[in-house]
């Protein structure tokens, strides 16, 4: 009888695997200032996705550029953030999930997330500076039953050549 087992390659971890489909939903963003990506899971199955995108039948802002006000520098006024995406994609059932996103949430995203009554978020990087809304979303969220949990940047293409070489 012949053995066709084949090396034994590792996994992901869970933490892996939804954090590089959050890379992968964030390709699907409309607003070119950041292209953020969120997946909400419950008990490791996937809920629902969302992007940062102008919200239904409004222009996208690769079609007609960014909606922002003088002096808020890189904030556009037109998207949904990724996280209020996910959110209003499938509000029912999301009590104990865990939101997986590429950047720490802003303090509104993260009152949506207490709102939805989602358990934990799970984050590679924050902000650059120290803008106030993100700043504040960590001390907000200590106020909250939401655990924030930050892991290693996730580089999806070394974990696919260990499959893919």
């Amino acid at each position: 009888m012949e053995n066709n087992i084949q090396e034994h390659i590792p996994r992901p971890t869970w933490d892996e695997y939804f954090m590089m489909l959050t890379k992968l939903v964030a390709v699907m963003a409309t607003c070119p200032k950041r292209r953020v990506g969120a997946v909400i899971v419950k008990n490791k199955r996937i809920l629902t996705t969302g992007f940062n995108g102008a919200p239904p039948g409004m222009p996208h802002c690769t079609e007609v550029g960014c909606l922002s006000f003088e002096g808020e520098g890189s904030s556009c006024r037109r998207v949904l953030h990724a996280e209020q995406n996910a959110v209003l994609q499938d509000s029912r059932n999301l009590e104990g999930a865990t939101l997986y996103t590429t950047f720490l949430p802003c303090v509104d995203c993260m009152k949506e997330i207490v709102t939805a009554k989602i358990a934990e978020v799970v984050y590679e990087e924050e902000y650059p500076g120290t803008k106030p809304r993100y700043t504040y979303a960590k001390e907000f969220a200590q106020t909250t039953p939401v655990r924030l949990r930050k892991i290693p940047p996730v580089d999806i293409m070394r974990v696919l050549t260990r499959y893919y070489s």
